[in-house]
């Protein structure tokens, strides 16, 4: 059993950790278009065995630039807890311009791994997404899609942050767009049993050769509180987009809907 001491120096540093990765994470990312259709930095959710789940993944540019100012997007994924270290999910890709009927943007598919269940014996866990799409082209070029999101979590109550590493490449011959990254942070901190609020930075850094020189940089740093309303689980937040990008200011939601 840990000391006092031990506890406040683990938190300590925990909390030394996190700024130092958020700090950099918004530093390195430079000042594309279309806002993404899932705004989650990954952490130590995973599908209960043998049942489903509802997520349901919106977001609306308050101001911007055309063609994404007043922009909604709506994104169902449907997730399955396949056995305990595997799951996997459907999404599908819709969005509503001003003046215009909802139409979709595609389908994405993705499988998740985890070596066990989170934090049972150590406060570090990780995880792996496999992610698969097809798309339409205004919001792809390359319109088929491959991604894998590399997953790091540490966590010492109250606190908890993770990290994403994603890599994104078109599974097609001849694309139009290299291989991108991307680097995601959460920093969270539970209140109590029902309510969490979190600092959360989206830093895409765009392709990893980028033979033209110019900048392809997006950031975007939001607050968030993730509570319970009944059985129906909240994730909502105000963000502020920089760089290549014609949003300005988004509003986030992602409504976890009881089966």
């Amino acid at each position: 059993m840990r000391t006092r001491l031990e506890m406040r120096i683990s938190a300590k540093a925990f909390r030394k950790v996190a700024a130092i990765i958020f700090i950099l994470n918004s530093w390195l990312s430079q000042d594309a278009i279309a806002v993404p259709e899932e705004l989650q930095v990954y952490m130590d959710e995973f599908a209960d065995v043998g049942k489903p789940g509802l997520d349901l993944h919106t977001n609306y540019v308050v101001s911007g630039q055309e063609p994404t100012n007043h922009q909604f997007r709506l994104t169902p994924e449907l997730s399955y807890g396949i056995n305990d270290h595997w799951e996997s999910a459907i999404y599908w890709l819709t969005v509503t311009n001003p003046g215009e009927l909802p139409s979709t943007d595609g389908m994405k598919l993705r499988a998740k791994y985890r070596p066990g269940v989170a934090f049972a014996d150590s406060p570090f866990y990780w995880a792996v997404n496999f992610e698969v799409g097809q798309l339409n082209q205004r919001f792809y070029p390359d319109e088929t899609s491959g991604e894998i999101k590399f997953i790091g979590v540490w966590k010492t109550d109250p606190w908890k942050v993770g990290v994403n590493l994603n890599i994104d490449h078109a599974l097609k011959n001849h694309p139009s767009q290299g291989t991108t990254t991307e680097v995601d942070t959460k920093i969270a901190y539970q209140i109590n049993d029902r309510l969490q609020f979190a600092a959360e930075n989206y830093s895409y850094f765009g392709e990893i050769n980028n033979t033209s020189g110019l900048p392809q940089g997006i950031q975007t740093n939001y607050l968030t509180a993730i509570f319970n309303l009944d059985k129906w689980d909240i994730d909502a937040g105000i963000g502020k987009v920089s760089g290549q990008q014609t949003a300005d200011l988004v509003l986030k939601m992602i409504i976890g809907v009881p089966l």
